[in-house]
């Protein structure tokens, strides 16, 4: 059996292509990343690593798939008005297919949301890796397998716990994600971390999607690896979609 052939299109923030089966018809079939798998998207801060994350869960709401959302540098509050300024309004998806796994609010100043009941589960603490892994798991079922995951960033864990502990945390949680819930994407901050550690993490992960700003600063977007896939590894423009298309 030969490998699917995965490159980005012009059109999408991570689209993956593989020719159509009849070459005359000059069309492309587009690829989500596979279920039972990881990624690690790493970028500078501010390049636009959380408009890809809305832009991913967009469309796997409008496919029917369910979401996990874990949030360590923001409260959901601001992650759902800064989706809904990108035309996405996740409260109409809470509670039945997309759930916040919330890891910041009980450590702030602001005081957490009130219940967070089935649409947020709340850890204590960002050094509660532990407590991090179940309440992912806990969302999962609370929704209902294969879930997809998304973690943003693990770069704030950094600031409170050991590299050892994180890797052995980034382990487990990956195997188990992959094993019995599903697809999970890692957001890191490129440029805060040593390369040791960050070379440690694109080890432990099956695919590894880059963004970077150009010398102009404008923001380009490249699959760099994805295990089991032949990619198209170079850099394109990162466009959000047009309004009209984002829009459920």
């Amino acid at each position: 059996m030969t490998k699917q052939n995965i490159a980005r299109s012009s059109e999408s923030v991570d689209a993956f292509e593989r020719p159509s089966e009849s070459p005359e018809r000059g069309a492309l079939m587009e690829e989500r990343f596979p279920t039972n798998y990881s990624v690690l998207l790493a970028g500078p801060p501010g390049v636009g690593k959380f408009e890809y994350l809305i832009a991913r869960i967009r469309e796997d709401l409008r496919l029917g798939e369910r979401v996990v959302f874990v949030t360590l540098d923001m409260p959901p509050n601001e992650i759902r008005a800064r989706a809904k300024a990108l035309r996405l309004d996740l409260g109409a998806h809470e509670g039945r297919s997309f759930v916040f796994v919330d890891c910041y609010s009980a450590t702030s100043s602001d005081r957490p949301e009130a219940a967070p009941g089935k649409k947020t589960f709340l850890v204590s603490s960002f050094s509660n890796l532990e407590g991090i892994g179940m309440a992912m798991s806990k969302a999962a079922q609370e929704l209902g397998t294969p879930v997809r995951i998304y973690f943003y960033t693990i770069s704030t864990l950094f600031l409170h716990n050991s590299t050892q502990a994180i890797a052995k945390f980034f382990q487990i949680v990956t195997s188990r994600a992959k094993t019995n819930l599903g697809f999970i994407l890692y957001a890191v901050h490129e440029g805060v971390h040593e390369p040791m550690t960050m070379n440690l993490l694109r080890s432990l992960v099956d695919g590894v999607v880059e963004m970077r700003y150009t010398d102009t600063m404008e923001r380009e977007i490249r699959v760099h690896h994805m295990r089991g896939y032949q990619v198209d590894a170079a850099w394109h423009p990162f466009r959000q979609l047009p309004e009209t298309v984002v829009s459920l």
